[in-house]
């Protein structure tokens, strides 16, 4: 898989505020002419484009990091959806069909989506159920409980190499004189 700015669910830069509402990110189309064009490519005998991204040895992976802290007086708590959807074809106009939720991160409570962290890093997991045969991709941004009163989505990015700070949450067990 080649990947460039356009295979990005949220750009570095572009801060995604979510306080009151649940948001989708960018969709990305996997063919990469984008949201209501007709396939141009040759995909063969298939009446409608889809691929499994989620299978193979090298797998795409999803980073996303908060910008602004998030900060709430209700408990509220944020979940993030790796979804895909079919092809709806000609007669849908190349629309997204309904979205299947592949992955989720969980319930993130405010404590834990603190300004710089990276709340999400996944692989592209294959697709579930067994037909869906997805041609785009998006993440959804969910309040599960409550709203925030700050906080923002500063990226959700696809890369091909994990950027891990090893010792990030290592002991400190040692001072220096």
């Amino acid at each position: 898989m080649i990947t460039d700015s356009l295979v990005n669910f949220l750009p570095i830069g572009s801060n995604l505020a979510i306080t009151n509402a649940s948001l989708p990110s960018n969709v990305y189309d996997i063919l990469g002419q984008g949201v209501g064009t007709a396939p141009a490519n040759i995909i063969g005998t298939r009446t409608l484009f889809g691929s499994d991204v989620g299978i193979g040895g090298v797998k795409p992976q999803v980073d996303i990091g908060v910008g602004q802290a998030f900060a709430t007086g209700n408990g509220a708590t944020l979940n993030v959806a790796f979804q895909g959807a079919p092809d709806t074809g000609a007669g849908g106009n190349y629309q997204p069909g309904a979205w299947q939720t592949l992955v989720e991160t969980g319930p993130l409570a405010a404590a834990q989506l603190t300004a710089a962290q990276i709340i999400g890093r996944f692989d592209f997991p294959p697709a579930f159920p067994a037909n869906l045969n997805a041609r785009y991709l998006r993440l959804l941004f969910q309040l599960a409980v409550g709203q925030f009163n700050a906080g923002s989505i500063a990226f959700a990015i696809v890369t091909m190499v994990r950027d891990d700070q090893a010792n990030k949450f290592a002991a400190k067990n040692f001072s220096v004189a």
